[in-house]
């Protein structure tokens, strides 16, 4: 086989492979994001660096319970939320502070299969969760 074809070949190839690649997951909507977080807890294997899992208990109230290590119990640190512009955004007290996430604005992916993802407006994902309650 020659070299153009082999080339040629293999972009083909590569082509093939990446349209097979399942597409991005689209953001929720405002009213969607709503429902996902008011009165429920998102628990995460992991966040930023921290070495345990942490969640977040959405009060619908409009205040936020962080906790490490489980989903139940007294609050690491605590502050309020609402959905802005598609967006969950969150006010926390200290100790997202080390992160540079004491208050962000994150949208939300559904990934499939009770996954979601929580992504800065740039797109970079801060952490995958799941719904506990």
């Amino acid at each position: 086989m020659s070299n153009t074809r082999k080339l040629l070949s293999g972009g083909l190839v590569t082509v093939a492979m990446l349209a097979a690649l399942p597409a991005g997951a689209k953001d929720l909507d405002a009213d969607s994001v709503r429902k996902l977080a008011s009165g429920k807890t998102w628990s995460t294997a992991k966040m930023a660096q921290s070495t345990q899992p942490v969640s977040f208990e959405w009060k619908a109230d409009g205040t936020v319970c962080l906790r490490l290590g489980e989903t139940s119990g007294k609050c690491a640190d605590s502050g309020t939320w609402k959905v802005v512009d598609q967006r969950i955004c969150y006010e926390m007290t200290w100790w997202l502070k080390s992160y540079d996430l004491m208050s962000a604005c994150l949208s939300v992916a559904d990934l499939g299969h009770g996954s979601y993802e929580a992504k800065i407006p740039s797109g970079t994902s801060v952490f995958q969760f799941t719904v506990a309650k």
